[in-house]
């Protein structure tokens, strides 16, 4: 007798060496075997087995689900719809409603699926865009076009400052703004719009800080620059940045600055540029104003007024002294899409 190992395992089955040792089966019973063969089948028999067994197991689960099918009971006529199948059993009602048209049906889950309108946002997508132009915009000249010129000053004049943490002896100290720097390019774009021979010019910065306004006017050929400032600590650094700036770019020397309040310095005899970059409220604006306006109707002249993010361009329209500079195309483009403040230049009757 031979032993079939698979792998590890031990032995599955034997097989006789001869068919003599094989008992003759009944022929009228094809599960009779001779006594000598019990526990002896060969893997033919098994299959044949398995596979009546298996053919015994379909045919009685097809029995079984025959008679299911039968039993069911008969489906209700397409008129009278069933009633609806619950957890738990209820009545049906005596006389059922009758069904929804499919349609009908149909185009209500379509409405229910339709997705509620979103209210729109607090703000529009052009202001939002406007915005970042303007932070982009604000990035290239801080960090970009002013980086150059700013090397020049002996104190650093591109920080902001809160006046809160500055000395102030004015009783207008709370209609002053807090200091903050004029883009260089953005100064150089407002002047350009002043078509005069400057050199006839005085030029005036009414809250000057640090002096940047001031030693970028100088960088012209003015007659004289002055400037006004009521923060002890900002006129303290604008006098040393005069007194620092490089002398070979500067095409005007006669530079001053001043400690006083704005409201209390007229402006100077002659033709004068007037700069403004929003230094205080609009209750000192118009009092400054009014005292230029007071001495240009005391002696005519030409005057100019530069106002940058002007607040009260109202009142100098007003005055009945002024008129409004128009730019060309290509400057009022040039300051739209490439300044990150608002440029208005006016200019004296006379």
């Amino acid at each position: 007798m031979t032993a079939i190992t698979r792998g590890s395992q031990p032995a599955e089955s034997t097989i006789a060496a001869s068919s003599k040792d094989r008992g003759a089966t009944p022929a009228g019973d094809p599960a009779a075997v001779h006594p000598s063969t019990v526990g002896a089948r060969t893997n033919a028999d098994v299959s044949a087995s398995s596979k009546v067994a298996i053919r015994g197991r379909l045919a009685e689960r097809m029995a079984q689900i025959a008679n299911k099918t039968a039993t069911q009971p008969q489906a209700q006529p397409p008129t009278q719809p069933p009633a609806p199948q619950h957890a738990t059993a209820v009545a049906a009602p005596a006389t059922a409603a009758p069904a929804p048209q499919p349609a009908p049906q149909a185009a209500k889950v379509k409405a229910d699926k339709k997705p509620a309108k979103k209210a729109p946002p607090t703000g529009s997508w052009l202001d939002r865009l406007k915005a970042e132009h303007q932070s982009l915009v604000r990035k290239l000249h801080e960090r970009v076009l002013d980086a150059s010129r700013e090397q020049l000053f002996f104190v650093p004049t591109k920080d902001p400052e809160a006046l809160s943490t500055l000395t102030i002896d004015s009783p207008n100290r709370g209609f002053g703004h807090d200091y903050r720097p004029v883009p260089c390019q953005v100064f150089d774009w407002a002047l350009a719009l002043v078509p005069e021979d400057l050199s006839e010019f005085t030029f005036v910065d009414y809250g000057a800080g640090k002096g940047r306004a001031m030693l970028l006017a100088a960088e012209h050929p003015f007659a004289a620059v002055a400037g006004v400032e009521f923060a002890a600590e900002l006129h303290d650094n604008a006098e040393m940045n005069i007194a620092q700036y490089p002398r070979s770019s500067m095409r005007c020397r006669n530079v001053e600055c001043v400690l006083a309040d704005a409201v209390e310095v007229g402006p100077p005899d002659g033709a004068s540029v007037h700069f403004f970059f929003n230094p205080f409220a609009r209750e000192v604006f118009a009092e400054v104003l009014n005292n230029i306006v007071m001495a240009y109707r005391m002696t005519p002249r030409r005057l100019y007024l530069i106002l940058v993010d002007p607040i009260a361009a109202d009142l100098v329209e007003a005055s009945g002294v002024f008129a409004r500079v128009e730019p060309s195309q290509i400057d009022e483009l040039k300051l739209k899409l490439f300044s990150p403040h608002t440029v208005a230049v006016y200019r004296s009757l006379a």
